[in-house]
């Protein structure tokens, strides 16, 4: 399986290097890294001091790079901004299964977000459990119940820190009959 990753905005070049290659070891597809897209102005509500989540996947899948591209590889947007979707606070990320795209914000992952010590190795274990989270939604795997499972339902940092970066066993024959090697 190939996935598009398309940094939205400034995201460091070595969170976009990490996840590419711990993709590929992680769920055995191939990446390919898209040239750096700006952050659609308009997606800001500056009331909130974030972003909407739906409005930049909506601009990104309309540039043309994207658009025209076979909409059967799945795009991966990875952004540094704090993202919400409708009435939520916050989302970690958006996945939009008919369009086959999803995004994901580093902001809330960052340990300083909430005062510690930055740690971008924390950051980047943080960011691929949330990616491969994503895939798997666009994949049509629903939330898990096992807390260990990357595809248990992560509404705080601390859960995403629980789970691991894997499928448990019931989630693996699933995501494997959707075509993903695991």
């Amino acid at each position: 399986m190939l996935i598009r990753v398309v940094p939205v905005g400034n995201v460091p070049d070595k969170i976009l290097t990490a996840l590419c290659s711990q993709l590929e070891n992680s769920i055995r597809t191939k990446s390919r890294l898209l040239r750096k897209i700006d952050i659609p102005a308009h997606a800001h509500n500056h009331w909130r001091k974030q972003y909407n989540a739906q409005t930049i996947m909506e601009e990104v899948a309309n540039i043309p790079e994207v658009k025209f591209i076979d909409r059967e590889i799945p795009t991966l947007m990875i952004t540094a901004e704090d993202i919400y979707y409708q009435s939520l606070n916050f989302v970690f990320a958006l996945e939009d299964p008919v369009k086959t795209s999803c995004i994901a914000s580093i902001a809330r992952l960052r340990p300083e977000f909430y005062d510690e010590e930055p740690d971008e190795n924390l950051v980047i274990r943080r960011l691929i459990k949330e990616a491969i989270h994503s895939i798997g939604h666009l994949k049509g795997l629903d939330h898990c119940g096992d807390r260990k499972c990357v595809m248990a339902f992560s509404p705080s940092v601390g859960d995403i820190d629980t789970k691991d970066k894997s499928f448990c066993e019931r989630c693996k024959v699933r995501i494997m009959t959707k075509g993903i090697e695991i």
